[in-house]
């Protein structure tokens, strides 16, 4: 068993100085057994990010609602009142918990696809699940970054990107939005998926390096269309 070779707290430490030797160690039979810690991280960070920052979501919800002009005056009261302000509702903590795991889930899918289909590899499933959420520890980096920094500033809108260069944080200036793309975290995610297709493909760093791209590119595009809906945009 991997988990008996392996340790696990080193297998996520080396995620940041070492990511080949944890990537190698997915090339072996995979379990659930071996994905406890990752899971376990992404699901309290996760809690833990809502708990904090419930007071300032609550502040820019009303703020959107407020906003949203296809609303008349009632259906935004109506809105506004079922918005809690003291407690972080159940059902939030719940679904916050699971969204990092649910997208862990859709982005090893992708991975796995491209890999093996446009690639002409022959990874497992596992093998890739494991691999995207060894990957997302770098969100959770990014939380213990982003999180002091909420809270000091008391928005959501808190930048690692280009966008922090803007003058004004405004989701309706495409190039605002381009700029977020640019986020040091992503980019971050982006190597170590180039290096993961290298160690468990055999891949070349230059189909590698395409392959990643063409992904992480078709997310950001997609990232930038969604935001342009927003009611903030």
């Amino acid at each position: 068993m991997v988990s008996e070779k392996v340790n696990p707290f080193k297998r996520v430490l080396d995620v940041f100085v070492n990511p080949e030797t944890t990537f190698a160690s997915f090339q072996e039979k995979i379990t659930w057994k071996d994905l406890w810690l990752p899971v376990l991280l992404l699901v309290l960070v996760s809690m833990l990010t809502i708990q904090l920052t419930h007071p300032i979501q609550v502040k820019e919800s009303r703020q959107m609602i407020s906003r949203m002009d296809n609303l008349n005056d009632q259906q935004k009261e109506a809105m506004l009142q079922r918005i809690s302000t003291d407690e972080v509702p159940v059902q939030n903590m719940i679904l916050g918990g699971i969204t990092p795991l649910i997208y862990a889930f859709f982005i090893a899918v992708i991975y796995l696809f491209v890999g093996n289909f446009f690639g002409g590899g022959n990874a497992k499933y596992m093998t890739m699940l494991a691999t995207a959420l060894h990957i997302s520890m770098v969100d959770v980096l990014a939380s213990a970054v982003k999180i002091p920094l909420m809270l000091a500033q008391k928005t959501m809108m808190v930048h690692t990107s280009l966008a922090m260069f803007f003058s004004d944080f405004d989701l309706s200036d495409i190039w605002f939005r381009i700029a977020m793309q640019a986020d040091i975290f992503k980019i971050w995610k982006w190597i170590l998926w180039i290096i993961a297709f290298k160690v468990i493909y055999q891949y070349s760093g230059k189909k590698a390096f395409i392959l990643t791209g063409i992904i992480w590119f078709l997310g950001a595009v997609l990232t930038i269309i969604i935001q342009g809906f927003s009611p903030l945009a």
